[in-house]
């Protein structure tokens, strides 16, 4: 027997051997048989946009359907040309597809910030990215990218000899997007400066390099106009360090003027929310479904909430500029207006997910960043009905409960910490209905304590919450940050009576032809019992009509409604989200920056601006 165990073990050696070759070479057999075709006219597809955006009730939101203009590398300006070889691939010249240079380069950098400061990826890459693959992101993808990298630079090899470097730069810089509707250099130069791309300046050619990374966010309105940003900055030091251009020429194009005079696009009927419909399309389909795509999409906007949501929010901000001592937004410089308070608003069916209007924002022009879906904040006092339904759900408490609501002191991480409730009022002995009602942050603490954090986060996960927090003591407060739309979300699973489902924002989409290429199905998920969720909304129309929320009755409206204010301790936010059956609505108002004196606190009587006081009126 023992005789026999050499043998086993060469036959194990074998078999180990043989596994770490085969496994990877079917996998890569696998990956190759299921590369996508590179189309042979590749280069001179139709850049033929024709998605078209419905409402709900189909009438047209939006529409972008135009040829985009091709130019060859000989009619853009060669600072553009060398920002974009600087910025995205100085070793384009140089590789096959791919760049192992870049490739370790992007990892070390990424290793000395601690997370992903850029990609290795090569402007071929890119092309293919964009072009013939999902945005998925996963090995596999990032395998299949590099090996049509390698199989496309092969093919402008043999097609273009010489010349294929630049073919695959053309096809780059007239595909690629950069924002505001903008596809290929020259539809950008003539967006953001009516000009053509070969008269680019230095600092023009800058700015416009830099967008492709990440079009919406890098959007230069939002104030390049006053200084170059931090990502133009990039692009210039990257030409100085490649060899492009010299100090000197870096400090003149930082002290360039910058004019922005290009052509209007047609109105956006509704900016924030045709934005997110974009940007669900490109995550599911890739950039390419934007700029080669013909898509019907049938979302779930109901047009006349959405101009009422506009108008509640417009109103609501010009009486708060008002109380916080701005002059109106109206007559404010453009370069002062991102100073102004901001407003964002989610509304949407709890039984469906349908989101049916959304405002992210004052200004889509002056800011492009969509405060309702992206941003995320301490939701205050409005987390606490989480709070409360967590312990009712453990059945730890009831509405009937007693606290004595007072100030108490614990002992966090060696440091005292005294919660304190607003204007420092206390309730005494109470229940927890009553100290809802008075949104007691005593009482809210000391429910936090007796039923655990833990049991807090699991119930925000349960009802929809998807951003990370922290299971301490400060839950209680709201201290974690959501978005607007995650909060939404998890009333709206209350008012569902425990049933949650996902919130969504397009209900089909279709091609040219009417095959359905998505329809979104409604899949409501048990979250917490119908007996508990129903107890919790008893208590939150106790809020509406006699607590902190009963700033809407005093307001005329009288119909059912159960809700929960919300304000942070430094008057940074301030909330309100509050439910009918069938519509859930949030809000949210407050300042971008917290620097300086940002803060929602009225000049002229130094009250502060609550979520009773300054949401709930747009509300």
């Amino acid at each position: 027997m023992g005789s026999r165990i050499p043998g086993m073990g060469r036959i194990a050696l074998v078999i180990c051997i043989d596994g770490v070759v085969i496994i990877p070479a079917l996998a890569l057999l696998w990956l190759l048989n299921d590369l996508p075709q590179i189309p042979s006219d590749l280069g001179t597809l139709s850049r033929q946009t024709g998605i078209n955006i419905y409402a709900d009730s189909g009438e047209l939101l939006y529409t972008f359907n135009k040829s985009i203009e091709q130019v060859s590398i000989h009619e853009i300006s060669p600072w553009f040309v060398q920002a974009i070889i600087a910025t995205e691939d100085l070793d384009f010249y140089r590789h096959h597809g791919v760049s192992l240079k870049a490739i370790v380069g992007a990892a070390l950098e990424n290793m000395r910030h601690f997370r992903r400061a850029r990609g290795g990826s090569t402007i071929t890459q890119q092309i293919v990215k964009n072009t013939l693959l999902t945005r998925e992101k996963t090995i596999a993808r990032k395998i299949k990218e590099a090996l049509l990298a390698l199989q496309l630079e092969s093919m402008y090899q043999l097609e273009f000899g010489a010349k294929a470097k630049e073919k695959l730069l053309e096809l780059y810089v007239n595909g690629s997007f950069f924002g505001t509707n903008a596809y290929g250099v020259e539809d950008a130069a003539q967006v953001y400066f009516g000009k053509p791309a070969a008269n680019l300046t230095l600092r023009e050619s800058a700015v416009l390099a830099g967008l492709p990374n990440a079009p919406s966010a890098l959007n230069p309105l939002r104030g390049e106009v006053q200084k170059p940003s931090g990502r133009t900055q990039h692009v210039l030091r990257r030409m100085v360090r490649a060899g492009y251009i010299s100090r000197a020429e870096y400090e003149d194009a930082l002290k360039d003027s910058l004019v922005f005079r290009g052509k209007k696009r047609k109105q956006n009927r509704t900016p924030y929310f045709v934005e997110t419909i974009k940007d669900e399309i490109a995550q599911r389909w890739g950039r390419s479904a934007l700029s080669f795509g013909a898509l019907d999409i049938r979302t779930t906007l109901d047009l006349q909430m959405q101009q009422g949501a506009e108008r509640a929010v417009t109103n609501g901000l010009s009486d708060l500029d008002r109380r916080l001592g701005f002059m109106p937004y109206e007559m404010a410089a453009e370069l002062n207006r991102e100073r102004y308070v901001q407003s964002a608003l989610i509304c949407m069916d709890p039984a469906t997910g349908y989101v049916k209007a959304m405002v992210g924002g004052r200004d889509i022009f002056v800011s492009y960043y969509n405060r309702a879906t992206t941003s995320r904040r301490q939701p205050g006092s409005g987390f606490k009905p989480i709070v409360y339904l967590a312990g009712i759900a453990a059945n730890l408490i009831s509405p009937v409960s007693l606290f004595m609501d007072e100030p108490k002191t614990y002992r966090i991480n060696r440091q005292n910490w005294t919660p304190r409730n607003f204007k420092n009022q206390y309730l005494g002995q109470t229940t927890v209905a009553w100290a809802l009602t008075k949104s007691a942050n005593s009482t809210s603490v000391q429910i936090v304590q007796h039923i655990s954090p833990e049991r807090v986060v699991d119930m925000a996960e349960r009802l929809g919450i998807r951003s990370k927090m922290g299971p301490y003591p400060s839950i209680a407060l709201g201290a974690s940050e959501v978005t607007l739309l995650e909060l939404a979300a998890a009333y709206g699973t209350i008012a569902n009576y425990g049933y949650k489902v996902e919130p969504t924002f397009v209900k089909s989409i279709e091609d040219p032809g009417g095959r359905v290429l998505y329809r979104h199905r409604v899949q409501p998920i048990p979250a917490v019992s119908p007996s508990d969720a129903y107890i919790m909304i008893q208590m939150m129309r106790n809020v509406v009509n006699r607590g902190t929320g009963r700033i809407l009755r005093r307001m005329g409206y009288d119909a059912p409604v159960a809700g929960k204010t919300g304000t942070t301790n430094d008057n940074s936010d301030a909330w309100f989200t509050g439910f009918t059956p069938d519509l859930v609505t949030s809000v949210w108002v407050g300042f971008d920056t917290r620097k300086g004196d940002r803060r929602l606190v009225s000049k002229k009587t130094g009250r502060q601006i609550t979520g009773g006081s300054g949401a709930a009126p747009i509300w």
